[in-house]
């Protein structure tokens, strides 16, 4: 069975069709940047115009960047408040005839690593960290995920604001650091998390996968440090597993 996944995010979407018994992408991946707005109506039009262009009919999952409950999501913090409580599925539903699910974003990435990508090995309790226009954050214990776990919303400890606003690849771009600079910083934050939450393993997925050669010797953990497998993918395939019945 196949099923359509889109990875929604502060910058824009990414949008793919997946087998979902092997993982495997079908075709191409998309992607597709947001204009001046990240309005609901503007952002989900253009969506439209994407599955219209695919001639897509049939389950589609949506990661999106926020704690989501019921279906509608309850935090935006990327996006704007106007999509708090807004129906997704309604406004895309002739694409998808009520087979639809909206999860957090970086759970869908969790998912898909567990499932497709580098796994979780032996480790009871496993922190996946998505560094994007956000921080993501999402733990499984003991093989379970537990959702919506905002941990890029707590307090900085050592800083003003809260460690998404000095951990996310947007940090990195709006204050110009360099990698070696911004690997110091992510270090801080990666460092509280671990204390805070003790994982047996740490996975990182996002844009700092494209620098991992060079990242990965300024960071230090006491749990295992595993780049993601999935690159792009994980986040659209994430989705697209949600349309799955439990």
């Amino acid at each position: 069975m196949n099923a359509l996944g889109i990875d929604l995010g502060g910058s824009g979407f990414r949008i793919g069709v997946f087998n979902l018994a092997t993982g495997a992408l079908v075709g191409e991946l998309e992607r597709h940047a947001h204009g001046e707005s990240t309005e609901p109506e503007i952002v989900l039009s253009a969506v439209r115009s994407a599955l219209e262009a695919i001639n897509w009919h049939g389950p589609i999952g949506m990661g999106f960047p926020g704690a989501v409950e019921d279906g509608r999501p309850i935090t935006a913090p990327n996006l704007g408040e106007a999509w708090v409580g807004r129906d997704v599925g309604a406004s895309l539903q002739p694409f998808h005839d009520g087979r639809f699910a909206l999860i957090n974003d970086a759970d869908g990435v969790a998912v898909a690593e567990r499932q497709f990508g580098a796994g979780h090995g032996k480790a009871a309790r496993v922190l996946t960290l998505t560094v994007g226009t956000g921080l993501g954050t999402t733990l499984h214990e003991n093989g379970t995920l537990v959702p919506n776990l905002e941990y890029g919303r707590w307090p900085h400890p050592t800083r003003t604001g809260c460690l998404e606003e000095h951990l996310s690849g947007r940090a990195r771009r709006v204050e110009g650091l360099s990698l070696e600079a911004w690997a110091e910083r992510f270090q801080e934050g990666l460092a509280h998390l671990e204390a805070e939450l003790a994982p047996d393993r740490i996975l990182l997925y996002g844009g700092l996968m494209e620098h991992w050669d060079i990242v990965r010797p300024l960071l230090s953990t006491r749990a295992e440090l595993v780049p993601a497998a999935l690159l792009e993918t994980a986040g659209p395939l994430g989705a697209a597993l949600a349309t799955q019945p439990l």
